[in-house]
């Protein structure tokens, strides 16, 4: 939540944002994932223990702030039409932040960094054998999804508000855009986030916002039945393709 008292102004408040995200992202993984990782914990745990923190925090933040929609209180803006398009400043911001951060992601993926955490996806138990340290990469992993997560947050709630209860869908159909885009690669989730996110909206536009998590769904049940590995399926080596 976009931390906004009323003597702060907007810059230092995106600012804080960012840094308690940061905080709260590193020490979720240093409290409750780090452990499962060091008792080889399966996946299923962690998927358990992933939604056993979403609902603490989430009902946390429910008991401090309260069940009901925040809206920020921001000045009149004005509204642009391109064609048959309506667009407000608040969302012409959000395809300009968009715009900026995505060459910002494949840089990412280029840099040192980049490589060592592809290094420690692949083989974690390889990379701490060639001196490379587990807990900073973590660390730099979730600190790094804590900023890009903290970033869509305060557009969400600059232009539409938000309530505790906001993250779900999102986070569902964050989920589907990684499976259809292709779980493993790099390009897949974002192709996956950009697909679904033009579906939902034209399915709003044509048909009924009621329809939207309606058809993301039924394209979810066509991908897991039709191309379960998505869109784009990330490079295996020789080997683990007769695994």
């Amino acid at each position: 939540m976009l931390v906004r008292a009323p003597h702060f102004s907007l810059i230092p408040a995106v600012a804080l944002t960012l840094v308690v995200a940061i905080i709260v992202g590193c020490s979720i993984d240093w409290l409750a994932y780090s452990p499962l990782y060091r008792k080889r914990a399966s996946t299923s745990i962690y998927l358990l223990n992933s939604f056993g923190l979403y609902t603490a925090l989430i009902n946390l933040v429910a008991l401090v702030y309260r069940s009901e929609v925040r809206i920020l209180p921001t000045t009149p803006q004005s509204t642009l039409f391109f064609g048959p398009v309506l667009l407000t400043e608040n969302q012409l911001i959000q395809i300009t932040i968009s715009i900026i951060l995505l060459p910002m992601m494949f840089a990412l993926r280029k840099s040192i960094c980049g490589r060592l955490i592809r290094a420690v996806r692949d083989d974690a138990a390889l990379a701490e054998t060639t001196g490379v340290n587990l807990f900073i990469v973590r660390s730099l992993v979730f600190a790094t999804g804590s900023a890009f997560a903290a970033v869509a947050a305060i557009l969400a709630v600059l232009d539409v508000g938000a309530d505790p209860q906001a993250g779900l869908p999102v986070l569902l159909t964050a989920a589907v855009a990684v499976i259809v885009g292709g779980i493993g690669s790099f390009g897949g989730p974002i192709l996956g986030s950009v697909f679904i996110g033009a579906l939902q909206s034209l399915a709003v536009w044509v048909l009924s916002p009621r329809w939207a998590q309606t058809i993301t769904f039924s394209v979810l049940i066509l991908f897991m039945i039709f191309r379960p590995i998505g869109i784009l399926n990330a490079t295996k080596r020789l080997e683990e393709a007769f695994d």
